[in-house]
C-alpha cells in the first residue's frame, strides 16, 4: 500500500467496499491517514478525494491530510494558488479544499488550559522553580522540607524569592530560588 499513489488507492478502497473486505479499507485508510503530504500533490489528493465522496471514510481520510497541509503550511498553499490559473479545475478544487481546511481549523479543540496556579502546560507542580518559570503569586511549598505549609510568592528578586505563609499573610520573608517547589495541587 505505501508505494501506490492516492488514485489507486481509491480504487482499491472502491474494490474493498464492493467486496465487503473491510481489513483492506480500514488498512487503506490508515496508510492515507499516516502520509506526510507534500505540496506536489495536495491538488492532485483533493480531486481524487472529490471523485471519491461516495466512499466517506476513504475520501474523509484523504481531505484530512490535505486540509490539515493547507492549514499548517499556508505559503505553500499561497504558492499553489498563485500557480493556478483562476477559473481552471485546479482553482476550484483548491477553493474547496481551503474552505474544508477553514472548517476543520475552526473544528479543531481548543489547546490544553495552563495550571491556575504555575500558569505552565504541563503543571509544574512539584518541579523546583527557577528564574524562567517563576510566576508571582503562585503557591509554593519548601523544596526539601517535609512539612506541608504552603507558601505564597510575591515576587523575584534576583535569586530571591519574596514569600509569605498562607496563615500569616502580613510577614514577608526572602530566601533562594532554589528552596521552593511548585505546590500546585
Amino acid at each position: 500500500l505505501k508505494s501506490m499513489d492516492f488514485q489507486l488507492l481509491g480504487k482499491l478502497f472502491y474494490l474493498a467496499n464492493k467486496y465487503y473486505l473491510d481489513s483492506l479499507k480500514d488498512a487503506i485508510v490508515q496508510e492515507v491517514s499516516t502520509r506526510k503530504m507534500v505540496t506536489e500533490q495536495v491538488l492532485e489528493a483533493a480531486k481524487v478525494a472529490e471523485n471519491y465522496a461516495s466512499l466517506e471514510k476513504f475520501s474523509n481520510a484523504l481531505f484530512q491530510i490535505c486540509s490539515s497541509f493547507v492549514t499548517d503550511n499556508p505559503i505553500s498553499t499561497l504558492e499553489i494558488s498563485n500557480n493556478e490559473e483562476v477559473g481552471e479545475e485546479n482553482s476550484f478544487t483548491l477553493h474547496r479544499l481551503m474552505a474544508r481546511a477553514s472548517k476543520i481549523q475552526l473544528a479543531r479543540p481548543p489547546p490544553a488550559p495552563s495550571c491556575d496556579n504555575c500558569n505552565h502546560v504541563p503543571c509544574l507542580n512539584g518541579e523546583r522553580l527557577t528564574v524562567h518559570n517563576f510566576v508571582e503569586g503562585s503557591k509554593i511549598a519548601y523544596w526539601e522540607s517535609c512539612l506541608n505549609t504552603v507558601l505564597k510568592s510575591v515576587k523575584l528578586d534576583g535569586s530571591q524569592v519574596e514569600f509569605f505563609c498562607l496563615d500569616n499573610p502580613n510577614n514577608h520573608y526572602h530566601l533562594p530560588i532554589k528552596e521552593f517547589k511548585y505546590c500546585c495541587n
